[in-house]
């Protein structure tokens, strides 16, 4: 067996329930990109951009803080206590983050595409969905992973039927994003159920909770997570505000159409890792001294880091074939844009993975410095050079700041812990992985058949040298 027997029976069930959400979200970007127009793709990227600004502005940080000590509540019996608090908190933050919304709205002139009436409604929905989120991996946490990916795969496939029967009505990017965020908003309420099930609701031992010395605690954490995630935002997505200001919806579309091929393989692989290693990190991180942290950390590198950069070689050498199978032509250029587009996910994974540090520290001011100068780089070359005819430059840009944040954030965080990274491991399966490249020459002109193809045989080759080159360090993560 390659686990112990439920071990081996959360992989069969995560992986088939990743498998799922993989082909969804492939159908998500190919009917997208038929179904609308590519200045309306455009302006899907646009609001997905606005919405993820209010979500790691106004609500991650304290989703992190909630998720941070869900351990801690489980065993006080606290977790209805701190959810309803977290839904309380969450809603005061609303008007807020709204404001902003609109402030980008009249910023960035998106009265060309909706009216101001029309774009507020729709922000008060995505707010009230990013609830969703947090409530979703406090099931994964507290329940169990069976229990995750069925919640997870029933909010994507009914989310998936409401926007495809919604842009049925209208063809617009609103109307597909309504479609997810109602489903959202619906499954939420069944998430909270779940996860506060037997647990008592104390409002007088709410009330205690909020005095000084925790709030100052709970603040000294979310702040500077609050910037942190501005500027982690700022890094990964404000790039398309910028473009659609700068040159147009569709030059927009172009280049995040191509990313999105890149990033949707990406996260669902980080997710799926979430999914299956968080759990069990989290245990061996809660009340544990330094050393046995810092082992925790290193184990879950050694076991990430060398699976990233195969795929990232994968998607590289694959990316011809990915847009023939999971765009319209109207976008099968954006290959380029796909091959760059894997190693900035390569280098937001590790970043990630590295970010970590600093929660299980609880020393969450140590992460500012490397995104805001990865910000900053990001910004100023995106504002000082003119790419309108060389629009790969975009994503070029985004790699040099993404490798000033990996580096920086790195440095840091070897100050808290003594973490590492087994970098002969990571080349060994660079190199296991880099006969791949070869599949390059087969795709650009071939049929969508024979890109089929490719990718098949690539990807049974890509998960054969993982299994043998992973296999132990899989086993002992898991354990």
């Amino acid at each position: 067996m390659i686990f112990k027997n439920q071990n081996l029976k959360d992989v069969v069930v995560l992986t088939t329930g990743k498998m799922i959400q993989v082909l969804l979200g492939f159908a998500t970007l190919r009917l997208i990109t038929e179904l609308l127009s590519e200045e309306d793709v455009g302006v899907y990227y646009t609001l997905l951009t606005v919405v993820s600004l209010l979500a790691f502005v106004f609500f991650n940080p304290l989703g992190q803080f909630y998720g941070r000590n869900l351990v801690h509540w489980q065993q006080s019996r606290n977790v209805r206590n701190a959810t309803v608090m977290m839904l309380l908190l969450r809603m005061m933050a609303m008007p807020f983050a709204l404001l902003v919304a609109v402030l980008c709205f009249y910023t960035f002139d998106y009265n060309k595409y909706f009216s101001i009436f029309s774009y507020s409604i729709f922000m008060v929905v995505a707010i009230l969905a990013l609830t969703h989120g947090i409530l979703l991996n406090a099931t994964n946490v507290l329940i169990n992973r069976v229990t995750f990916i069925a919640f997870t795969v029933g909010t994507l496939v009914l989310g998936f039927i409401a926007s495809l029967l919604l842009v049925q009505i209208n063809e617009t990017a609103m109307n597909w994003l309504y479609g997810l965020f109602g489903t959202q908003i619906f499954i939420s309420y069944f998430l909270y159920k779940k996860i506060t099930a037997g647990q008592p609701l104390s409002v007088p031992m709410m009330k205690k909770s909020v005095n000084r010395e925790y709030v100052t605690r709970v603040l000294f954490f979310i702040l500077p997570v609050s910037l942190t995630l501005f500027l982690q935002w700022g890094q990964t997505t404000s790039f398309r505000l910028i473009v659609e200001d700068l040159y147009s919806a569709r030059a927009l579309a172009s280049i995040a159409v191509g990313m999105a091929v890149s990033s949707a393989i990406f996260s669902a692989l980080e997710t799926l890792f979430q999914q299956f290693y968080m759990p069990v990190y989290l245990r061996k991180i809660t009340s544990k001294p330094a050393e046995k942290r810092a082992d925790a950390w290193n184990d879950l590198a050694r076991a990430l880091l060398p699976v990233y950069v195969a795929v990232t070689i994968y998607v590289i050498a694959m990316s011809p074939a990915l847009t023939q199978l999971l765009v319209a032509d109207k976008f099968h250029d954006s290959y380029v844009y796909a091959m760059i587009g894997a190693c900035i996910e390569l280098l937001r994974v590790t970043t990630n993975l590295t970010y970590m540090v600093s929660q299980s520290e609880i020393k969450t001011k140590t992460t500012v410095m490397p995104y805001l100068i990865g910000f900053i780089v990001m910004v100023t070359g995106l504002l000082s050079v003119d790419v309108s005819g060389s629009l790969w430059i975009v994503p070029s840009i985004l790699v040099v700041s993404y490798m000033m944040v990996q580096a920086l954030m790195y440095l840091n965080m070897r100050r808290l812990l003594p973490i590492s990274i087994d970098v002969r491991l990571c080349l060994r399966s660079a190199l296991m992985a880099s006969p791949l490249l070869f599949a390059m020459g087969f795709v650009p002109d071939s049929s969508l058949a024979v890109s089929i193809l490719v990718l098949a045989l690539g990807g049974i080759y890509l998960l054969s040298g993982l299994y043998f080159l992973q296999i132990d360090h899989l086993k002992k993560m898991a354990s």
